[in-house]
C-alpha cells in the first residue's frame, strides 16, 4: 500500500491541521505527492513497513515533528538536514547504519530518538553534535 492509496479523509486532515499522522498504516512506499503539502508541521509514519524516503524530504521546510520509528528504514535522504524547524526526530527501531552527516545543522531539536538501530555509526561530530543538543536540553533516545 502507498500513501496514494490512503483514505481522503486523511489528507483533509492533513490540509486542514498541518499534522498528517499516517501511523501504523501498512504503508510501503511514501510517494513524492507529500511534498505537495509545504504546510506540514507533523508527519508521523511510525509502525509502518518504508524502506525509503522521498530524497527531496528536505522541502517540507515547516516541519517540526518528523516521527519515523519502527519502519525498516536503512537510510535517511541527506536533505532532511535542511529541516532546520525540527524540534522532535525520532528514528528509533529502523535499520540505519548511518546518518547523514550534516544532520549537525539540526540545532532546534528538543527531541531526538536513535535507539534500536543496532548497526548505527556515528562520526565524531555526530556525538560532539548529540552531546551539545543534550547540553541544551534536548531529550535523546541513543
Amino acid at each position: 500500500m502507498s500513501i496514494n492509496e490512503i483514505h481522503n479523509q486523511k489528507i483533509l486532515e492533513l490540509i486542514q491541521s498541518n499534522k498528517c499522522d499516517l501511523s501504523n498504516a501498512n504503508i510501503s512506499e511514501l510517494g513524492t505527492n507529500i511534498l505537495n503539502y509545504k504546510n506540514i508541521e507533523e508527519l508521523i509514519l511510525s509502525e509502518n513497513k518504508l524502506t525509503t524516503l522521498p530524497k527531496d524530504l528536505g522541502k517540507l521546510n515547516n516541519l517540526k515533528w518528523l516521527i519515523l520509528s519502527d519502519n525498516l528504514l536503512s537510510k535517511i535522504p541527506s536533505s532532511i538536514c535542511k529541516l532546520i524547524n525540527l524540534e522532535g526526530l525520532f528514528l528509533s527501531g529502523n535499520n540505519l547504519t548511518k546518518i547523514p552527516k550534516n544532520i549537525i545543522n539540526l540545532k532546534k531539536l528538543k527531541w531526538l530518538a536513535l535507539s534500536e538501530n543496532d548497526n548505527l555509526v556515528l562520526n565524531i561530530s555526530q556525538k560532539s553534535w548529540i552531546e551539545n543538543l543534550r547540553l541544551n536540553g534536548c531529550k535523546i533516545l541513543y
